[in-house]
């Protein structure tokens, strides 16, 4: 009771020891990626842009074993993507920027952990309960998004981006900075969309929206999500249902996510 009588200021002082936390563990990770370059780069960052990349693989086996369709090993990437820098700074800048996004998503636990600290006195005992639970579930969807976007969005948009032609004269050789927004933007935002079932889970719990609600306006839901299935994609049918699959899924998982939410509310 008495953390819930806390002044205005002292929460604002607890929020800024919070805030803290969560940036010397972003520092921290980020450091240990710095110091880790090599299996970063190498490894996980042009992973996808190497012909031999298990998720290439695996469709490879996919196709083969249970369509009956012989792909040649190398048919999504012929050879090895030609990655080149044309800035001065560019592979120092990089190098900064990406181990510090991967700082993020390396300590998003720790943070999501933080942000748990800090709302837990305004909690009811009930309530104290089940956020455990819904913190881990929270970690759980950021991070099965994070290897979604990686393992699985990534190749297919790298695969359409070598594949397409609009004249055999110009060769695709593609530019550093590109292939690692590509990378980040992937990764960043399918690990933010995993996260709609906690989020609606919130928000029903704030009797702001309701699991009624949801089923009233699937279609128009389905709309919106082909729209961000289509801004996050180029553009091409395949990319797009790929991304798109997921997202009504996570939506019909938010649905009973709500209703299982309203149903403890009530």
């Amino acid at each position: 009771m008495k953390e819930n009588k806390m002044p205005f200021w002292e929460h604002i002082e607890e929020l800024r020891k919070h805030i803290i936390h969560c940036f010397c563990a972003i520092i921290i990770a980020t450091i240990i990626l710095m110091n880790n370059k090599n299996i970063i780069f190498d490894y996980i960052i042009f992973g996808p842009s190497k012909t031999d990349f298990i998720t290439y693989r695996f469709f490879y086996k996919i196709a083969k074993t249970f369509l009956g369709i012989h792909l040649n090993p190398v048919s999504f990437l012929s050879r090895d993507l030609e990655i080149q820098n044309r800035q001065i700074f560019g592979q120092f800048n990089i190098y900064i920027w990406t181990c510090f996004i991967g700082g993020i998503i390396l300590s998003s636990p720790y943070v999501f952990y933080e942000f748990w600290k800090f709302i837990r006195p305004a909690l009811s005992d009930e309530e104290k309960k089940y956020s455990r639970g819904m913190l881990i579930i929270g970690t759980l969807l950021f991070g099965l998004g994070v290897l979604f976007g990686y393992f699985v969005l990534c190749p297919f948009l790298i695969h359409f981006g070598y594949s397409f032609r609009i004249s055999r004269v110009p060769k695709n050789i593609f530019d550093l900075s590109d292939y690692i927004s590509l990378i980040i933007h992937s990764v960043l935002s399918m690990g933010i969309i995993f996260l709609f079932p906690f989020f609606i889970f919130i928000l029903t719990k704030m009797e702001l929206i309701s699991y009624a609600f949801l089923i009233k306006y699937r279609k128009h839901a389905f709309l919106i999500m082909l729209i961000i299935a289509s801004a996050i994609t180029p553009g091409d049918i395949l990319s797009t249902i790929v991304v798109l699959i997921p997202l009504l899924i996570l939506y019909q998982v938010s649905i009973y996510v709500s209703f299982y939410a309203n149903k403890k509310t009530s």
